[in-house]
């Protein structure tokens, strides 16, 4: 037990390091907020964008409470990024550039616990500049007075937070795991699914704009059920008459989505650990932990 924990504890200081690039702490601070509040601020242009563009167009106003809706969901999304797709891309930069991923293996260290502590690492940067964003869009007026916030849609934040870092890990293994028989394109599986996941899971749209059966893959992703009590929890429900209080995830209440997001984050941790094992087992016998492209 303590090997696996020194493991993770040293794994996740490599990962800070790497990837602040060993700079001084004050300057990689600033770097964690003007990276996040730079692209909440164009995702708020583009709705400004949007609503006088569509004011010129049609009397119906843009419903205000979509500013909101967008800004939490961009601010929370990071995390599914840094988590998820940092520990893929564990795997092609410690193998084909560091060309240290053999050696790690062959080490006492928790093979698995190091891929967890650079995630960790990751996910520390997604939450510190998903903190300051959401703190920054306190001082945007339209997004300060249209939050529903509650104390009783508060009190679910620990809870969805606390499934939401065991699902997005156990998501990140399935993609470390995929990219360790995979060469260095490996990489654009990461963004790809990326791309997928912030298109389906409702981050900047609700689900109820797209054709139905788009709709139901989108249902299908754990992510969508996360980032939907995140909002909640943070922005407090729709407002009622709001095109967003007319979605297929808001008949569900916080208790139900939380269920569902539990049974299929014991879903997912069930099936990374089948697949983590199948994938190191298949990559040891064909030499992939030590096979680089030489590009």
């Amino acid at each position: 037990m303590i090997e696996p924990l020194r493991t993770l504890r040293w794994s996740t200081w490599l990962g800070w390091q790497i990837e602040s690039n060993w700079a001084d702490v004050r300057l990689f601070l600033l770097y964690l907020v003007v990276k996040p509040v730079c692209g909440a601020m164009m995702l708020v242009c583009m709705f400004y964008a949007a609503k006088y563009a569509v004011a010129a167009t049609r009397p119906e106003p843009l419903p205000v409470e979509y500013l909101p809706y967008l800004y939490v969901s961009n601010a929370c999304y990071g995390l599914v990024g840094t988590v998820m797709f940092g520990m893929s891309y564990v795997v092609v930069t410690d193998r084909e550039n560091y060309r240290m991923l053999k050696y790690i293996f062959i080490s006492p260290a928790a093979f698995q616990a190091y891929f967890v502590g650079r995630g960790l690492a990751r996910g520390l940067e997604g939450f510190v500049g998903g903190g300051i964003t959401l703190a920054v869009g306190l001082m945007i007026p339209d997004v300060r007075a249209h939050l529903h916030f509650t104390p009783q849609s508060a009190a679910w934040l620990p809870v969805f937070l606390a499934l939401g870092v065991v699902m997005l890990w156990a998501c990140g293994m399935i993609l470390a795991s995929a990219v360790l028989n995979m060469s260095r394109s490996g990489m654009f599986l990461s963004e790809g699914v990326a791309g997928v996941v912030y298109f389906l899971s409702g981050v900047v749209f609700p689900l109820n704009v797209l054709p139905k059966w788009l709709q139901i893959v989108g249902q299908c992703l754990p992510t969508t059920y996360w980032l939907e009590g995140m909002r909640r929890a943070i922005a407090g429900p729709a407002p009622a008459g709001s095109p967003l209080a007319d979605t297929p995830l808001s008949g569900y209440t916080n208790g139900e989505l939380a269920g569902l997001l539990l049974v299929t984050t014991v879903g997912l941790v069930v099936v990374s650990q089948w697949f983590y094992r199948w994938s190191l087992r298949k990559a040891w016998r064909n030499g992939k932990l030590e096979e680089t492209t030489g590009v």
